[in-house]
Parts: structure tokens; C-alpha cells; sequence
């Protein structure tokens, strides 16, 4: 198949570089491993961030002070600008597609605080604003001819001469690898936090598939120790309680009511908070029994339906046991401002991706924020470049070599079972690389790793269906989750310090000196990788040279 465009994930990010690429002109494909709804940015409830010109108190002066002070010293400035000061542009598009935000009693848009800001910045639609804004964006897309398909799984990137030829895929529902051809490629799989198994916010299929693409294509990834836990999820299960729940005035309480910490400080920082309290042998809950059932019902009914369904709780009348999971990755894929990357024509947008916005710890309402903008950026730029290039050929050898790594999988005979392996792995991350982390506990974690990756290859299929084959797409997930565990703690022992969400106990403080930098991660010769540590600007002064020359 020939598309001009193929885009990969349909989170919003994924969503807006569709749309713009299609509205050039192009033809577009987007790539989704499941349902388009069953994105992370379909369940982000709480909010996007933006300064209107109709909010009181604020600027965008703020929104950037703001951002990169939670981002601890390793935001990318120009692109915290870029993002801030287009936010609002972002906001008055959706709107004009058809997202109804909530609004004040004027007809403006409501805005609610959120944590690590000094302003009630965050636009949002009840507690459901991701859910509104990719349905609003897929029917968009559908309306403006992106090709859309479903239940297709990336496997590879296939380039000819070191230009950029297409993908293969995984067809789910005959489980045969085909292959997509491109001029140009957009990458917006998604996160990481998924192979927190047990302990995270983020479905199964959050594996961290792209990043374990890209590093075996030996693109550069950036950051990959920072894994955000959100404070407030439910004990047991890891059901997200969006943060507006404590924007619409939640108390975080222990056993005895007591509040013990600041409900809008930064993740980071609330999440140690509530850890430190459970060690101490506290309870912790979420009190919103003050808030009244007008307010619930109106500004936080998906919470009130989550403590029902997940806890057997009321919160009009009772406190809602809570307690921190892994939630989202400030690391990703290396890429400039304008999304592209370490291949020509490979453009990188969303959560996989590292912009430069969040450092090493994101504020919340930003990713979504992130998404729209850098998804439309890349839409754009993914568009330019097309229009410049021809289609390479693919090697077909490598369609080949996935197609006999597939049926390997399927024929073969099983050795391990798949579900207990995911959990053990989530169950030693968190344990060991969770909210606090010592070079111990690190490099146990780093060692049981290897020992799954040793254990791995035994991983085949019991049920040898072809069609929709579960187990298939599980089995590829967590070798690509090892993948990524790997790099995420060989960068957490090589960061020997405490920023943003890395807290080692062994370094409990920040060292400006040696590691207010960016942690790159490159696969060398066979599976061995390379870290060092690098400034944000060393990589993109000679792109922009080049591309100033282009253009004219």
C-alpha cells in the first residue's frame, strides 16, 4: 500500500497530524493498534492548559515560568515558548470543530487550577475532556478522507539507502506482515507507563512499541528515566482520579482527616508526599465530601462513576482509598522543535515522542496541550517534506524476516506463561525503579530484566488461531516492553541524582554540574547501548542551517 503519509497512533497527537497532512492535500494513513478510543488521550479526564485572552490574572509569561520551573531545568525553552504562546489558537480550533468545553456563566471558557501552576489555566469538559477531544478529532479525520485502520500493528522501519521506505505491519486479523510504503512517517504511539503492569494508569497495550521500534532503527532516545506517577489513582485497580478532581477543591487526607500535604503541588512532589505517608503506616484517601453533589455531579461525575464501579465507593459521603501508579513518560524519541528526527522524513509527535516541554517532570493539562500542538506541527512538516520527496523502494527481505519472526511466535512451543511474566515485570519496576530509587535496587531491577530477556524466546503461542490472535500481539508487546525497561533504568543509573520525578535516596539532591542535561540513549552493534548525556541546543543548529538553504 502507497500513502503519501502514514501516521502511527490515534491518540490526539496522532489525530491532528493526520488532519493536517490530509488538509495538505496528501494522501494519509493512520495506524492503530486497537480502537482509536482506546488511546491514552481517550481517558485523559482532566484538562488542557491555555491562556486565553479572557483569563484573569494570567500570560503566557506565567504558563512558560510555570512549565519550566516543573520541568526541572531540562525543558527546551524555544519549544515551552512555541507551545505556550499557540495554545490558545489550539483551543479556539477545536472549538470551531466542534469540542464544547465548558464555560462560564459569561459564555467564556471555564477554567479550573491545576498542580505546579500559579493560575486557574485549564480548559476542560467536565472530568472528560480527552475523551471529547479524540472523538471530536476522529470524526474529523474520517470526515476529511484519513484512511483509517484499525487492529494493525507496527513491527519495523523500512529504509532504503538510509531514506525513509515505509513500515511493515502486523495485520491482526490474519496475523500476515504487510507492508505500507511512504514518502514521509509519523510516529505517535504512546508512552511508556504501561510496563508498570499492575501498577499504572495506562491500558495493556501501553508497551512502549514505538520507542523499542526507533531504538532498533538506532535513533536516539532521550530521557527515558523519567516516568511520571500520578498521586491520586485507585488502590487495587490503578483507575485514574483526574486532577480535577483536587482543581475543583479535593482534599488528600489520611485515616484520621488529616490533610498532610499541598493537594496542587507538582506529581512529583505530591507523590513522594502520599508514599512517605503509606511508609509511615498511614492510609491515604480522597475527601470530596465537602464539594457537595451539585458540584460532583456537574464537574466530576466520570470520578463519582470510577469510585462506584472501581471501589464500592460514594464519594458524596465516603473517603476514597487512594495511592500513586505509573502514569505518564517525559521520555522519548530524539526530535528538533519542528518533530523530525534522526531519519529523514520520520517525524515523531505525542507522549513517544521528546519535544522538550516537560523535562523531567510534566505539569498537568500540558500533554494534552503537547499532543495538539506538536501533532499539528508534525501534520505540517510531515506534509512539507512529502510534497519534496519520492517513494523508495522497500526491501522486501525485511517483510520476510518479520513475516518468519510472526510465525516463529505462532508455531512454536510455549515455555512461559505471558500474563505472569508481564505482571513479575511490572511488580519488580515498581518495587525497584518506582518513586524512589537507589543504585541497588536499580541494578536488581536491570538484572531480573536480562533474566526475562534470556526467558523471552521460549514465549510462543498456545492458541495457534491466526485470526485476532491475543496472545501474538502480547508476546511481541512485552519483548518490546523489556526493550524499553532496559534503556529506562541503564538511563536511571547513569543519572546520579534527584530531578523532577528521578528521585534516587542514594542522591537525594539535584547536581547542576554534571547532569543538568539531557539523558540519550543509542543502540550500538548488536543489543549493546550507549549512554551519555547532552545539551538541548548541540543537535539542531546545523537541521536549521540546512533547512533555511532548502527553503530558498
Amino acid at each position: 500500500m502507497l500513502y503519501d503519509v502514514v501516521v502511527v497512533g490515534s491518540g490526539i497527537s496522532g489525530l491532528y497530524a493526520a488532519l493536517y497532512a490530509r488538509r495538505a492535500g496528501l494522501s494519509v494513513a493512520l495506524i492503530c493498534k486497537s480502537n482509536p478510543l482506546r488511546s491514552n488521550s481517550a481517558v485523559a479526564s482532566g484538562g488542557i492548559n491555555a491562556v486565553l485572552k479572557t483569563t484573569h490574572r494570567d500570560s503566557c509569561r506565567e504558563h512558560i515560568g510555570d512549565t519550566m520551573n516543573g520541568a526541572g531545568e531540562l525543558a527546551r525553552f524555544s519549544s515551552v515558548s512555541a507551545m505556550v504562546t499557540g495554545a490558545e489558537e489550539i483551543i479556539r480550533e477545536l472549538q470551531s470543530m466542534g469540542v464544547a468545553f465548558d464555560c462560564r456563566n459569561d459564555g467564556e471558557i471555564a477554567q479550573r487550577p491545576f498542580g505546579g501552576t500559579k493560575s486557574s489555566r485549564t480548559c476542560y469538559i467536565a472530568d472528560k475532556t480527552g475523551a471529547a477531544i479524540t472523538q471530536t478529532l476522529l470524526v474529523q479525520c474520517r470526515k476529511e478522507g484519513v484512511k483509517i485502520f484499525q487492529n494493525h500493528v507496527m513491527l519495523s522501519i523500512a529504509t532504503f539507502k538510509e531514506q525513509l521506505s515505509g513500515i511493515t505491519i502486523l495485520r491482526r486479523k490474519d496475523s500476515q506482515v504487510i507492508a505500507f510504503a511512504c514518502k514521509s512517517l509519523i510516529l505517535a504511539g504512546g508512552g511508556y507507563a504501561g510496563i508498570y503492569r499492575g501498577h499504572s494508569t495506562n491500558s495493556q497495550e501501553s508497551s512502549g512499541d514505538m520507542l523499542a521500534i526507533a531504538l532498533r532503527s538506532k535513533m536516539r532516545l532521550v530521557n527515558m528515566e523519567f516516568v511520571q506517577f500520578h498521586p491520586t489513582t485507585l488502590a487495587g485497580s490503578g483507575t485514574l482520579i483526574s486532577e480535577a478532581s483536587r482543581g475543583e477543591g479535593a482534599y488528600i487526607v489520611d485515616e484520621t482527616g488529616t490533610r498532610f500535604t499541598d493537594e496542587l503541588a507538582t506529581r512529583d512532589k505530591l507523590a513522594r508526599a502520599i508514599m512517605r505517608h503509606q511508609a509511615e503506616g498511614h492510609s491515604v484517601y480522597l475527601d470530596f465530601r465537602h464539594l457537595g453533589e451539585e458540584l460532583i455531579e456537574k464537574k466530576l461525575p466520570s470520578a463519582r462513576k470510577h469510585a462506584l464501579n472501581g471501589a464500592g465507593v460514594d464519594i458524596l459521603s465516603e473517603l476514597l482509598p487512594i495511592t500513586p501508579a505509573a502514569h505518564y513518560t517525559m521520555g522519548g524519541i530524539w526530535s528538533r522543535s519542528d518533530t523530525s528526527t534522526d531519519i529523514p522524513n520520520l517525524f515523531v509527535c505525542g507522549e513517544c515522542a521528546y519535544s522538550g516541554v516537560h523535562g523531567a517532570n510534566r505539569l498537568g493539562g500540558n500533554s494534552l496541550l503537547e499532543a495538539a500542538y506538536f501533532g499539528r506541527v508534525a501534520g505540517i512538516e510531515a506534509s512539507r517534506a512529502a510534497k519534496k520527496s519520492e517513494f523508495h523502494p522497500i526491501d522486501y527481505a525485511l517483510v520476510d524476516k518479520e513475516a518468519r519472526y510472526i510465525e516463529m511466535i505462532l508455531e512454536g512451543e510455549n515455555r512461559f506463561n505471558i500474563n505472569t511474566m508481564r505482571r513479575n515485570l511490572g511488580n519488580n519496576l515498581y518495587n525497584n525503579a518506582g518513586i524512589y530509587r537507589t543504585h541497588d535496587s536499580l541494578a536488581d531491577a536491570l538484572e531480573y530484566v536480562h533474566y526475562l530477556m534470556t526467558m523471552s524466546s521460549g514465549l510462543c503461542c498456545i492458541n495457534k488461531e491466526r485470526s485476532d490472535n491475543v496472545e501474538l500481539l502480547s508476546i511481541i508487546e512485552f519483548r518490546n516492553s523489556l526493550t524499553v525497561a532496559e534503556a529506562m533504568l541503564m538511563c536511571a543509573l547513569a543519572r546520579e541524582e534527584s530531578r523532577g520525578s528521578h528521585y534516587r535516596e542514594d542522591f537525594p539532591h539535584s547536581d547542576n554540574k554534571d547532569y543538568q542535561a539531557n539523558t540519550i540513549v543509542k543502540r550500538l552493534a548488536g543489543t549493546f547501548l550507549r549512554i551519555t548525556f547532552e545539551g538541548n541546543l548541540s543537535s539542531d543548529w546545523w537541521h536549521r542551517i540546512r533547512r533555511f538553504f532548502h527553503a530558498q
